[in-house]
């Protein structure tokens, strides 16, 4: 119905011409350069033309563009023919080194310039962006990188669309690559996107989605990594940074040293602590054991000696920092690590990452065959996708026996149900 209705609302040749050359996927590529082309193309008259603009008036037409030199006229197979000059029409030929003067004569934009000009756009706008900073993290660089190659496909990137999500999108990628120290998502937001809530209602999935793709320090797994961790590890808070401890850790702040293990049942360290706490070397930190689950750390009981620490999965980064340099403040006291948590995917993978980026010599803690089979009642079953990632990851040699243990029952226990 839309064609039709196009279609009737022609009233000139050259208009039929025009769509012609518009139509399929390639003489009108080559815009640009169609001056110097000379090849021709033929267009069959049928009823249906001479019914749109009228058949006095399309002979009339062809007539006087064949006076201009813009049709071929004579006799023959493709150039214009006549049954009956200027009165019954068998075909007419057009040069595609006319096409200009057919685009002007019709007052037309050229589909080329329509077609290219949102690309042409993007990729200056794309090069404005990558002016804006000397160097890029290259996660950040690889997402530019991505928006380009879709320009090389002629495709425009979804997040592009839009002229404001695409500015707060650039934006965005400027102010993450220039960000050195983590930030409150709202204050990012205000600081680089002019407003507070900006960068959370129309780019944060984007951004999140881009640093599961990109940044090697985040996991693509949903399952194991949240958003509000992926978003910490590229510098943006959701809330502020806490690491919970029970035990006996000893530093010094503002002038006054501070034992935590005056504080039996725990206490939270924030994110100010974090940074400005100096930790001291007379530590009587015997043991560190970090616990995935919450509910689990405030049921494990003060120990002298040992320092327990909530992991709410993966550390963010400052606290990672601050448990790196809690390792290297004990040096070599002999202090033994070890984690706790979950007997599935995400608990594997959380110790994985903590040996990797914190405690190299960290062991696993209740997260063997004896402790599954303990409380395999509790387990819930696990689909073929979800244990083909298990198969698929290759574990640590402490790890190995918990694994085997999931493929065998295709199940996983959380940590929760030792608390039974």
């Amino acid at each position: 119905m839309k064609k039709e209705k196009e279609k009737e609302t022609r009233t000139s040749i050259v208009q039929v011409i025009l769509d012609d050359y518009e139509h399929g996927d390639t003489d009108w590529r080559k815009y640009p350069n169609q001056g110097q082309n000379d090849g021709k193309r033929s267009i069959r008259i049928v009823q249906a033309l001479y019914d749109e603009i009228g058949k006095t008036e399309l002979n009339r037409q062809v007539l006087e563009l064949q006076a201009r030199h813009l049709l071929q006229d004579g006799k023959g197979q493709k150039i214009s023919g006549w049954y009956t000059r200027g009165s019954e029409l068998e075909q007419i030929v057009y040069r595609l080194s006319d096409i200009p003067r057919f685009y002007e004569m019709d007052g037309r934009v050229p589909k080329y310039e329509r077609y290219f000009e949102p690309f042409l756009k993007l990729r200056q706008e794309l090069q404005k962006l990558r002016g804006r900073q000397q160097t890029w993290k290259p996660w950040i660089d690889q997402c530019i990188g991505e928006l380009e190659n879709d320009l090389e496909r002629e495709k425009i990137p979804k997040i592009c669309k839009d002229e404001e999500t695409r500015e707060i999108y650039f934006n965005t990628l400027a102010g993450l690559n220039e960000i050195e120290e983590p930030v409150s998502r709202r204050i990012f937001s205000k600081k680089y996107l002019k407003n507070s809530k900006s960068f959370q209602r129309a780019v944060q999935d984007k951004i999140i989605s881009d640093a599961r793709k990109f940044c090697p320090d985040v996991d693509a797994d949903e399952e194991v990594m949240g958003n509000d961790e992926v978003l910490s590890e590229i510098g943006i808070e959701t809330y502020h940074q806490e690491l919970s401890v029970k035990g006996p850790l000893q530093f010094e702040l503002a002038g006054n040293k501070i034992d935590t293990a005056l504080f039996a049942y725990g206490t939270i360290l924030n994110a100010e602590t974090l940074k400005y706490a100096k930790l001291l070397p007379e530590q009587t930190i015997r043991k560190i054991v970090t616990v995935e689950n919450k509910a689990n750390f405030m049921e494990m009981s003060y120990e002298e000696g040992t320092l327990l620490v909530y992991s709410h999965g993966f550390f963010s980064p400052k606290e990672r920092l601050f448990l790196k340099n809690l390792r290297e403040c004990l040096g070599e006291q002999g202090a033994e690590y070890f984690h706790t948590s979950d007997l599935d995917y995400g608990g594997i993978r959380i110790f994985m990452n903590i040996k990797e980026k914190i405690f190299p010599d960290v062991k696993p803690l209740a997260m063997d065959g004896e402790t599954f089979f303990k409380y395999q009642e509790y387990g819930e079953k696990r689909d073929e996708k979800y244990l083909q990632k298990v198969r698929d990851t290759n574990v640590p040699a402490e790890l190995k026996e918990l694994k085997e243990c999931i493929l065998k029952t295709g199940c996983t226990i959380e940590q929760e149900s030792m608390l039974f």
